[in-house]
């Protein structure tokens, strides 16, 4: 890549995340409080089912990710020892999983969503939640807490409905996670199945709440997939990427409901193994499709990673402790940001190299482009994780593939800038 465009697209970059209107598209969110409220549990109530290793993890790493962009984050897990040397400090932060203390979150950030909304101030609140699924005794979907199961019902009357929220998202890494938002019905499997769930939650209660925007793991009754290899599950390490800007397909700065389905589906396109495969449901708030999941254009307190033109095949970013923070496989002739949390050393690695890099503090950009690189060793696994490690991020990720996604589901693409390739 040509060292004088380089310098131009960084300082381009710093424009846009200073300023918001140099992007393509609307300007960054004015007069709006956001807040995360994560829940990870990896117990399980059901004696057939094995506790997680990884939801703990997740739920970790999902509150790492969205505490810098949010006015306000809450942490609800047990973090096990593994957890807590990878995320240190993160636990005395963390409140156990329970109904008293989701209730009494939910209380807190009720009163502070009223308190803006008296200011004139919109608000808008990630619920995430990483754990086991499963139906309870009516058999409606819930998610599994540490004191008993919060079905959908809870759901809906005890969280959307006392939340004065503008939109809520709603990120579930859990089997049957659909059930946890729709009734239990004659839903058929099959190619038709997407279809008729996205038929039948335009059509039913989930219309009282457009407000509430969905990211649900799986959209049939299946288990989620976790892998050592990242010590996660496959599904939130994808999803967590697509928000940390992976997942912007045409440079905006913002990140679509359509532009996370398709980056996912891209990362999961080469996986043949069965037992590694992923479904997704995202379906956007009806009060506003084009809504962003996230927007690096907000002030935040992130700094950013910069992949320019040039730079092309699957890379992925861990910290110093090991914790997989971003995963892509990147086209050539784009540039991609990487949005991370200032003041750690990280490593962008490759198929068989890395180079390390540190954040020095929020609101800096670091130059992929110009990071030195050693060899990096990798072994195998088995056949679980070679098809992860081989198939998950084989596809690229950009224009090509996201129009040709939303065409085959039918969903109004966000509009795409063509760029040069401007590389030698």
């Amino acid at each position: 890549m040509d060292s004088g465009f380089r310098v131009i697209a960084l300082a381009a970059l710093g424009a846009l995340v200073a300023s918001g209107p140099a992007f393509a598209g609307p300007p960054a969110e004015q007069g709006t409080s956001f807040y995360a409220l994560v829940v990870a549990n990896n117990a399980s109530l059901d004696r057939s089912r094995a506790p997680l290793q990884y939801a703990d993890d997740d739920g970790a790493a999902y509150f790492e990710l969205l505490e810098p962009q949010v006015d306000e984050a809450l942490l609800l897990a047990v973090l096990d020892d593994d957890t807590q040397r990878r995320h240190p400090g993160l636990a005395a932060r963390a409140r156990p999983p329970t109904r008293r203390e989701l209730l009494a979150a939910v209380d807190h950030l009720a009163t502070r969503m009223e308190v803006d909304r008296k200011a004139g101030r919109k608000s808008v609140l990630y619920f995430v939640y990483a754990g086991h699924g499963q139906r309870n005794a009516v058999g409606e979907g819930s998610i599994t807490l540490l004191d008993g199961l919060f079905g959908r019902t809870d759901l809906f009357d005890q969280v959307v409905s006392r939340l004065p929220a503008t939109f809520i998202h709603l990120i579930v890494d859990a089997c049957d996670s659909y059930l946890f938002v729709h009734a239990r019905g004659a839903l058929s499997p099959g190619p038709s199945y997407a279809a008729a769930i996205t038929s039948s939650l335009s059509r039913m209660e989930l219309q009282r709440w457009p407000q509430l925007g969905l990211v649900l793991s799986t959209t049939r009754e299946q288990e989620s997939h976790e892998w050592s290899a990242i010590r996660s599950g496959v599904f939130s390490h994808q999803v967590r990427s697509a928000l940390s800007g992976a997942a912007d397909v045409n440079g905006d700065g913002r990140v679509e409901y359509s532009e996370l389905a398709a980056f996912v589906a891209a990362a999961n396109q080469g996986v043949e193994e069965a037992r590694g495969k992923v479904d997704l449901l995202a379906r956007p708030p009806a009060l506003d499709h084009g809504v962003a999941l996230a927007d690096i254009r907000r002030p935040t307190r992130q700094g950013y990673l910069f992949l320019p033109p040039g730079m092309t095949g699957r890379f992925w970013v861990e910290d110093e402790h090991g914790v997989r923070e971003a995963e892509l496989n990147k086209q050539r002739d784009r540039p991609a940001v990487l949005a991370l949390a200032p003041g750690r050393r990280y490593y962008l690695r490759g198929e068989g190299r890395e180079a390390p890099f540190q954040v020095p503090r929020a609101g800096a950009v670091v130059d992929a482009g110009g990071l030195g690189w050693g060899d990096l060793p990798l072994a195998a696994r088995g056949p679980v994780e070679d098809a992860f490690r081989s198939r998950l991020f084989s596809v690229p990720f950009g224009p090509s593939f996201y129009r040709g996604y939303v065409a085959s589901v039918g969903e109004e693409p966000v509009s795409i800038r063509e760029q040069l390739d401007l590389t030698p």
